[in-house]
């Protein structure tokens, strides 16, 4: 959705416009930050189903664990595919320090190397799915510009809840889009879907909603997040099981040399 702005032909009015349009940008950064400012979680640890969907309705179900580790300044994750066979072993690190890249490394059992994820392979498919490398990078308030689009926006998907919709632009340049558009509950300030956009041409390329959120300890997770893909008519399924917050997972869990143990 492009926000438009309406000019009128009248004495005084475009005076307004730079007033006009720097309250929408400080009304995208407060919701934003209201986002960003929630509750985290220490650490979590879960396990998955991911189910690939593709536009001839082939379907691939693969099992995996997660873990998580994040401080005000870090957030680290590891992922082990467990079936089926021809992934079994694949692990993927990422390690994220605040204005630094983020480095991200997959391990492939087949080869008994690890494999560090290059800038320019951030729009690359994470194990065939929907998701890009870069979709698995961990954000930070500020990463993006925010404009804010409109209030009080419904979505048929989430009876009863009243949502702020606001642009995001990476300020990186390995971002594969041309902007997102965050859909963000008014009550609880979390983000129950995001539109991205392509840089050909400003077309929508995928829809990620996140649904059956859970409130553990006031950190709210979703348990559910779908990713569809308008250009290639796919969808990606991710759902979590035995979700644990803040059960002591071991920094030394996120570690290179930990990949090929």
């Amino acid at each position: 959705m492009k926000k438009t702005l309406f000019f009128l032909l009248a004495a005084g009015v475009f005076l307004a416009v730079p007033a006009l349009s720097a309250f929408a940008d400080a009304q995208g950064n407060q919701i934003a930050k209201e986002y960003f400012d929630l509750k985290k979680a220490h650490d979590t640890s879960a396990e998955a189903t991911m189910v690939i969907l593709d536009r001839d309705g082939n379907k691939k179900i693969r099992k995996l664990e997660m873990w998580t580790r994040e401080t005000a300044d870090t957030k680290d994750a590891l992922t082990k595919f467990l079936q089926p066979a021809d992934v079994a072993g694949t692990k993927f690190l990422t390690i994220s320090r605040r204005g630094e890249p983020t480095d991200q490394r997959l391990y492939l059992p087949a080869l008994g190397k690890t494999r560090k994820i290059a800038s320019s392979d951030k729009s690359g498919k994470f194990v065939n799915s929907d998701l890009f490398y870069y979709d698995l990078e961990p954000r930070y308030y500020g990463d993006d510009t925010y404009t804010f689009l409109a209030s009080g926006e419904t979505l048929p998907d989430y009876p009863g809840m009243t949502f702020s919709k606001i642009e995001m632009k990476a300020k990186s340049k390995e971002c594969p889009y041309s902007k997102s558009v965050a859909w963000v509950n008014e009550d609880n300030h979390f983000i129950y879907r995001i539109d991205v956009f392509n840089k050909d041409d400003g077309g929508l390329w995928k829809t990620i909603k996140f649904g059956k959120v859970k409130d553990i300890d006031g950190v709210l997770i979703p348990a559910e997040t779908l990713v569809i893909n308008h250009r290639d008519s796919s969808k990606t399924l991710m759902t979590l099981q035995n979700l644990r917050v803040n059960d002591g997972v071991s920094l030394g869990l996120f570690s290179v040399k930990g990949l090929e143990e």
